[in-house]
């Protein structure tokens, strides 16, 4: 490995703090990426004493760190935006991207860990694909104004997040779901005081 491509690959990595998420954040301002991640990686540290299924944290850091990565070429398309042609052209572009990301670093582990987040085969990819999710719960509790979330495609995110297949992201650890669960809780209480909405209305 030469130091040039190191360096080449610091590059990259930096434009995830430059690239933004539809979420807001508690000074209003979008969510990076790349902020994103980090959130994910200290709720596993927090988390961790509590899973059922032990995991290798390490490896779990690893996944936070990486499973977006390829935005930082690709970029990141909302979901409500993703239509079947988006979501395929997505898929190659994020491919090429990992492709790009690999060969720079000419590594086999960091390939690795790209497929082993896109399979879902172990319990670590489980886990990090639930943070993933959890995230955006999260972002919903702390964003200083919740009236935005609403004003996408006919409130398509409250119905995903009050929908019963987005809690079953966390069904399979416990504390996940407990979490998770508050967390709901806590957004619903938000809806009603804040913007006189009941969150029974999203789901079906």
């Amino acid at each position: 490995m030469s130091v040039d491509r190191i360096v080449d690959f610091f590059k990259i990595a930096e434009k995830l703090e430059c690239e933004y998420r539809l979420t807001r954040m508690s000074d209003d301002a979008p969510q990076a990426v790349a902020s994103h991640s980090w959130n994910m990686a200290m709720m596993a540290m927090v988390l961790k004493p509590y899973l059922k299924v032990p995991v290798n944290i390490e490896r779990v850091y690893e996944l936070c760190l990486l499973h977006d990565l390829p935005e930082a070429i690709a970029h990141d398309v909302p979901l409500h935006e993703q239509t079947d042609e988006v979501r395929a052209k997505k898929h190659v572009d994020e491919i090429v991207a990992v492709n790009q990301i690999v060969r720079l670093l000419d590594s086999d582990e960091i390939r690795a860990r790209f497929d082993e987040y896109d399979m879902r085969a172990s319990a670590e990819s489980r886990l990090v694909k639930a943070l993933d999710v959890l995230d955006t719960a999260v972002q919903h509790l702390c964003a200083q104004d919740l009236a935005y979330v609403g004003g996408f495609a006919n409130n398509f995110y409250w119905k995903m997040f009050f929908s019963p297949d987005f809690a079953a992201f966390f069904d399979f650890e416990p504390v996940m779901r407990g979490v998770f669960d508050e967390i709901k809780q806590r957004v619903a209480r938000r809806l009603k005081d804040e913007l006189n909405i009941d969150a029974g209305d999203f789901v079906k």
